[in-house]
């Protein structure tokens, strides 16, 4: 190893140890007791726990796989998605799965600690707050406002980010994926061809299943979108949303019909809605008739 690359590895673990070491101490000065870290590095939870005290540690991750052996009692640990995403989308990933599994309160501030992906370092330190900080926590009460969120939602999440940064045989890739209900949704659905899907067992149509992603890829040629059941099992593509547009629907200036269209579905349904814009390949998610994510 040359003396410069010597000298660059020692000012990186001294930004990182200085960084965890300013996290906790403001940690403690504001009483907050949850610190999440999105970082993949061993040596950057060994610097964690030798600065923590009695703080629990969410660790973030992309490896489902991850070892959890050393993890402290107390600790938890979130996978997301391996698509590319900015830091405040993952954060903003992060915080949606720790609420959803119980982690972290709504109303609760957490420090987060993380570092740019690839960079091997943690070198970004923030104070978040899902409701104050995030569309997806904010408005009506308590009750109303929590979302329908699932492993089936986090799965459509990652494949709509693949789809968006890889796009189809050269082409960009705009389509929705509308989760909930198949009963539901098929009020306010109608088919805009003969359903590919008709006939084929579920096992075969399943999210999960990495072939069937493939043809899922294909199908988002068709116009329209796809149905799917709260299980991950695609029950139709190219279809057309139909509900009708009311007070409950607000969509951001920019956003096409196509969001237009899932906004209104997810007004009319209770029901998530992820559409890929094919312009821009921003991930944009509705629920309730209103924007409460967008990632790209």
């Amino acid at each position: 190893m040359s003396a410069l690359k010597k000298t660059d590895t020692k000012t990186e673990i001294k930004e990182t140890r200085l960084l965890v070491e300013y996290g906790f101490d403001l940690a403690r000065k504001l009483g907050i007791k949850t610190v999440l870290v999105i970082g993949e590095l061993v040596t950057d939870r060994k610097m964690v726990d030798k600065h923590r005290e009695d703080e629990s540690i969410i660790w973030v991750s992309r490896n489902a796989e991850k070892e959890q052996e050393d993890f402290r009692e107390g600790d938890h640990h979130v996978v997301i998605p391996h698509s590319p995403v900015e830091r405040m989308d993952q954060i903003s990933l992060a915080l949606i799965l720790s609420v959803m599994h119980g982690y972290v309160k709504e109303e609760e501030s957490i420090v987060c600690l993380l570092g740019v992906s690839g960079s091997k370092r943690l070198d970004n330190l923030l104070i978040a707050n899902p409701q104050r900080d995030f569309d997806w926590f904010k408005g009506g009460s308590r009750g109303k406002s929590r979302l329908p969120i699932s492993q089936e939602f986090i799965r459509l999440i990652d494949i709509a980010l693949r789809f968006a940064s890889e796009g189809r045989e050269g082409k960009s890739i705009g389509t929705v994926f509308l989760l909930g209900d198949v009963e539901e949704l098929n009020s306010i659905a109608r088919p805009l061809v003969l359903n590919p899907l008709q006939g084929h067992p579920k096992k075969s149509r399943s999210i999960y299943d990495p072939e069937f992603v493939e043809t899922m890829r294909e199908f988002s040629a068709l116009d329209g979108g796809f149905l799917i059941d709260r299980k991950g099992v695609v029950e139709a593509a190219g279809v057309y949303l139909d509900a009708p547009v009311t007070k409950k629907v607000k969509v951001p200036r920019g956003l096409g019909s196509r969001h237009v269209a899932a906004a209104a579905a997810t007004a009319q349904t209770n029901s998530i809605a992820i559409v890929i814009s094919e312009s821009s390949g921003m991930v944009t998610v509705f629920s309730k008739g209103s924007k409460v994510l967008s990632l790209g």
